[in-house]
């Protein structure tokens, strides 16, 4: 991935907080849910969830998944946001501590939910795909991106 795309999507996945995440519910069908995020280096998404969660359940079976954060606008001009595509997998042991400091460093008030929070799964989407969308530039300006199997 070019280096100015890497840094513009980092910066807008740093000033955002919420993503819609998409997975295949057991009828084959699409799923969507809001879920807080925070982001590392390589533009892995990382997330909190119940395990109860249908998405959790939906991810148990099948970690394939999509993702959207943008901004809420009213004109076309300010649509911006990056979509993505990959595999999401359930981080445990040093990784989970590591993606959770992340996560903590994002989200202060978590700690006042540790009860909850070790109760959690905590999750990496680690994109194949993306795309990132800036209508400012142009309607329906895009850049994309394959980065390859996770």
């Amino acid at each position: 991935m070019r280096g100015d795309l890497r840094r513009r999507v980092a910066n807008y996945l740093a000033q955002h907080t919420t993503l819609t995440l998409a997975t295949v519910g057991p009828d084959g069908l699409p799923q969507a849910a809001p879920l807080f995020y925070a982001s590392d280096v390589h533009l892995n998404l990382i997330f909190l969830s119940s395990p109860d969660s249908r998405h959790s359940r939906n991810l148990a079976r099948n970690p394939a998944a999509a993702a959207a954060i943008y901004d809420e606008v009213w004109e076309w001009q300010a649509i911006r946001g990056v979509q993505l595509e990959g595999q999401v997998e359930r981080l445990e042991g040093e990784e989970r501590q590591m993606a959770l400091a992340l996560y903590r460093a994002k989200y202060p008030f978590i700690a006042a939910l540790a009860p909850q929070v070790e109760g959690s799964v905590l999750y990496r989407l680690r994109p194949r795909w993306l795309r990132y969308i800036d209508n400012s530039v142009a309607f329906g300006w895009r850049e994309e991106v394959e980065l390859g199997a996770p």
